[in-house]
């Protein structure tokens, strides 16, 4: 029976913030965690978002948009907003869950200046796996 903890991250559009923090905390702590996301609404993945996941060594081929209804049949220990402003905004959960609230500013990406976006990305993916990495030490 598989006693890993089920751990969700939310966010707005499900493309970047909680797109990164699933797909980190899955390659640093897969044997402890079992990892989803979803978004208030759905979009498909920035592809600079997959590329910087991808020049750090993590796959994000099996991490896709979606939105509540697609995950809201599993139960998750952990329910992680990606930022303050999702609180009012979350879908009714009824079973219990610890719900945490990091504080992950959004990112507009868009074509026109890739490397400015890139290094947005960058940092916004270093704050992010030093959090998930705070996470699994006190998660595991």
């Amino acid at each position: 029976m598989d006693k890993r903890k089920k751990v969700c991250f939310v966010s707005d559009n499900n493309t970047c913030r909680s797109i990164i923090a699933e797909v980190s905390l899955r390659h640093l702590a897969r044997q402890y965690f079992e990892v989803q996301s979803f978004g208030l609404k759905a979009d498909r993945v920035h592809y600079l978002v997959a590329s910087v996941l991808q020049s750090r060594d993590m796959n994000p081929n099996y991490s896709f948009s979606k939105v509540f209804e697609v995950v809201e049949n599993q139960k998750f220990d952990i329910i992680v907003l990606m930022h303050p402003s999702l609180k009012d905004k979350l879908p009714k959960i009824d079973y219990d869950h610890e719900l945490l609230v990091w504080d992950f500013e959004a990112i507009a990406l868009s074509e026109d200046d890739e490397d400015r976006h890139r290094k947005a990305l960058e940092s916004l993916c270093d704050a992010i796996m030093k959090q998930i990495k705070t996470f699994v030490e006190k998660y595991k």
